[in-house]
């Protein structure tokens, strides 16, 4: 798996070879949808864990 990451290139999502896209990570709003898609809901995993079992 490999990081696409340019900071000239202005696109959020950029095609791949294969076909698919990838997140452009030299673009900030990549870094705030990976946090939104993947940490958030972790933490809130966690939380709902902490509370049940509590």
């Amino acid at each position: 798996m490999a990081l696409y990451r340019d900071p000239r290139d202005k696109r959020v999502f950029v095609p791949k070879r294969g076909g698919g896209v990838s997140l452009n990570f030299g673009h900030p709003i990549a870094w705030v949808i990976l946090v939104c898609t993947t940490i958030i809901p972790f933490a809130i995993v966690i939380g709902m864990t902490i509370a049940v079992l509590s």
